[in-house]
């Protein structure tokens, strides 16, 4: 194996499936970027969210095994999330003297308040040849647990430029079957308390007593999804609110399309993938404040940051974004920085430098 091409081996516990076709598709996305990039990749993954005290222990003894397995063809470990991917990496880095690179993606940073979870992690963190965060938000954060921590990195999953392109709005409602022309909101991501949508159905009531032609969209499912329904109805927008459940990551450029703004208003957002889809299908984001979103978004220009607990402010934003819409061309210019054939060129980089020491 040549220098300058890679046999990587990729490690993680989210990968789309038939079931899950959004489950953890940045991943694959990345693989599929380096591999087009001349380096070989090979998969050692879970594609399904389906849990429970038996099948969770099977899902990842297998993932484990699978791990172990093919490691040993391998020149480098490519792992996401710090446990227990990272810990698996070391287990089978070891095994195998094969080095490995841990990606911290967010709740696998935020788990780490728990000292069971910090010991378990910290052989694959402090063993790594170096640690990809994918915000400086949660870079810093890793710093707060004592680790004596390998070459860490900032390096965002990044945005298909190719996917994720500037399309006519009109030809992308149609196709899913939207109809009217009053403005759409979108949300995409799981329905969970941390994404904050019942706080967000509030700011939309807000926007639908001025704009009664308004929509909000909900792509993605979850826990909240029967209160969502509740809610929606409680306050009078149920008509407006559309749920079209999870679907396929090729599916999300049409609902981009069909948007005026996406919002991404979680309690708390390590990064906020869907925000660099949305700035590269020339559509604004209203962003919280609390994370790493607001390091991709601007302030200003193609998007707000906003305080995820105040929907008046969340309201607000949205009015602005719609009355004086940017440029479809100022928001992808701000996800081009972050193009996913870069992004995969700077995770080469890391991993062949690894590789090097």
């Amino acid at each position: 194996m040549s220098a300058d091409r890679l046999s990587i081996l990729c490690v993680s516990n989210m990968y789309p499936g038939s079931r899950d076709p959004d489950y953890g598709a940045f991943v694959a996305d990345m693989c599929r970027e380096l591999i087009d990039g001349g380096h070989d990749v090979e998969t050692a993954v879970i594609r399904t969210r389906a849990s429970g005290r038996l099948r969770t222990p099977v899902k990842y003894g297998a993932l484990g095994a699978t791990t172990l397995a093919r490691a040993r063809r391998a020149d480098v470990i490519y792992a996401h999330y710090l446990f227990p991917t990272g810990a698996l990496a070391a287990g089978a880095g070891h095994a195998h003297g094969v080095p490995w690179v841990v990606t911290a993606h967010g709740r696998d940073v935020r788990n780490l308040e728990r000292r069971s979870i910090r010991k378990a992690s910290r052989p694959g963190i402090e063993g790594a040849g170096a640690v990809i965060a994918v915000s400086e938000y949660l870079r810093d954060r890793l710093t707060e647990y004592n680790f004596s921590l390998p070459d860490t990195h900032v390096v965002n999953m990044g945005v298909s430029l190719d996917r994720f392109v500037i399309q006519e709005q009109r030809a992308a409602r149609k196709r899913l079957h939207l109809d009217g022309d009053g403005p759409i909101l979108l949300a995409v991501g799981g329905l969970t308390e941390r994404k904050n949508p019942l706080v967000l159905l509030r700011a939309f009531r807000r926007l639908f007593e001025e704009e009664p032609s308004a929509r909000l969209v909900f792509v993605g499912d979850g826990p909240l999804a029967q209160e969502i329904d509740l809610t929606a109805a409680n306050l009078g927008v149920a008509a407006a609110v559309i749920r079209p459940g999870s679907v396929p990551h090729d599916h999300v450029p049409d609902w981009m399309a069909a948007s005026d703004v996406l919002a991404v208003v979680s309690t708390v957002e390590p990064l906020g993938q869907v925000a660099l889809e949305a700035l590269a299908s020339g559509r604004p984001v209203v962003a919280t404040r609390e994370g790493g979103t607001r390091e991709i978004v601007p302030a200003g220009g193609p998007g707000r940051h906003v305080d995820p607990g105040d929907p008046d402010a969340i309201a607000t934003a949205f009015s602005e974004l719609l009355s004086t819409a940017p440029a479809p061309e100022t928001c992808r210019a701000a996800a081009e920085p972050y193009a996913l054939e870069i992004q995969a060129q700077r995770v080469a980089t890391i991993l062949g430098g690894v590789l090097e020491r």
